[in-house]
C-alpha cells in the first residue's frame, strides 16, 4: 500500500505540540504533505490525485461521506469514480476484520510508513453486540484517518472482487460480419 497524508502548514508545530506527535520531521522526510495556510487546501489535494490516478490504476476512490461534498464532486467532474462509503459497523466490521487477518498475517506492506504506523497505534477495534468490527481512537485527540482509510480501500476491494466481471467488460462487443 501507498498511503498519503496531508496537513495545513500554518501552526504545524502547534498541532505537534498538541497532539504529540512528530507533523515537521514526517514532512521534512516526505511522509506528510503541508498544504498552503491554516486550513486544508482542497486544490492541492485534488491536484495530487490526478496525479496519482495518472501513475497508477485508480479504480474509484472511496470516501467518507461526513463534510466531503466539495472535493468529491470535483473529483466526479474530473471523471474520477468516487465512492460513499459509511464508518459504522454495517460497511466497516467485513474490512476491518479484514485488515486484521492481513495485519496478523504479515500481508500488508507499508514500508514503515510513520503516519500510518502513529494512526495504526492510536487506532482500537471496536465490537458492537452483534460482533460487528468498526475502527475507534483510543485517545480523544488520537488520529486514525490513515488505517480507517485503509480499511475502506479494502472494503471497496473486496467488493469489487465480489463483482460479477463480464468479458464485454473488457474487450466490447465483438462483431462479426455475414
Amino acid at each position: 500500500m501507498l498511503p498519503f497524508f496531508w496537513l495545513p502548514g500554518d501552526g504545524l508545530l502547534e498541532r505537534s505540540r498538541r497532539d504529540r506527535v512528530p507533523y515537521q520531521v514526517w514532512a521534512d522526510d516526505g511522509h506528510l504533505q503541508l498544504t498552503e495556510g491554516s486550513i486544508i487546501d482542497y486544490a492541492a489535494i485534488r491536484e495530487r490525485v490526478h496525479d496519482i490516478a495518472e501513475r497508477f490504476d485508480l479504480v474509484e476512490i472511496a470516501y467518507d461521506r461526513w463534510n466531503a461534498t466539495g472535493l468529491t464532486t470535483q473529483l466526479e467532474g474530473d471523471d474520477l469514480t468516487v465512492v460513499p462509503f459509511g464508518q459504522g459497523f454495517a460497511s466497516m466490521s467485513a474490512p476491518t476484520k479484514e485488515l486484521e487477518k492481513l495485519v496478523l498475517g504479515r500481508q500488508i506492506a507499508h514500508g514503515g510508513h510513520p503516519v500510518l504506523r502513529s494512526n495504526v497505534s492510536n487506532a482500537m477495534v471496536r465490537q458492537d453486540p452483534a460482533g460487528n468490527y468498526k475502527l475507534d481512537r483510543a485517545k480523544s485527540r488520537a488520529r486514525i484517518d490513515g488505517v480507517v482509510a485503509l480499511a475502506m480501500a479494502i472494503g471497496r476491494a473486496m467488493v469489487q472482487q465480489e463483482e460479477p466481471r463480464s468479458v464485454y467488460d473488457e474487450r466490447g462487443i465483438l462483431w462479426i460480419p455475414w
